[in-house]
């Protein structure tokens, strides 16, 4: 190999040894930009969350998640909200909420509030997915109020 050509390899390998630490920081850099930009998302449906908690689940739940008027059926024990995550193994139970929430039978407790979510949403484009969007804000609410 001549003089040259050495040269010339050892010009890339210190390209090389440059870029690669580059390259390594550049691709962390966007997954720890996305999950930042995740919590931001998230803390921010939780706020609206709370917004549409203290309009619409208040007067029953208490504030804050904390038990209020309602009782669990069959029981005199209030509801506390914040216990919701521990009391379903650690997960948010998702489906569970939203068929409580939107349950349709008169008899249902939450058949009067969720008619009120959805009639709020009246004339919106999507009334339904935009009265399902704010039940989900509430939950984003629900779950960062949860005690560990």
């Amino acid at each position: 190999m001549s003089e040259a050509d050495s040269r010339r390899s050892m010009g890339r390998l210190g390209v090389l040894m440059f870029a690669l630490p580059i390259a390594l920081i550049a691709t962390a850099v966007p997954s720890r930009v996305a999950w930042a930009e995740d919590e931001i998302i998230q803390q921010a449906h939780a706020n609206a969350g709370k917004v549409w908690y203290e309009r619409y689940c208040t007067s029953c739940h208490g504030p804050g998640g904390a038990p209020g008027s309602a009782l669990y059926r069959g029981s005199d024990r209030r509801v506390d909200l914040r216990t919701y995550v521990k009391r379903n193994n650690g997960i948010f139970p998702t489906v569970e909420w939203m068929a409580v929430v939107e349950h349709t039978d008169l008899a249902s407790p939450h058949a009067d509030v969720w008619e009120q979510i959805r009639s709020g949403q009246a004339g919106a484009i999507g009334q339904g997915a935009a009265a399902r969007g704010i039940v989900a804000s509430i939950a984003d609410y629900i779950i960062s109020v949860q005690t560990k």
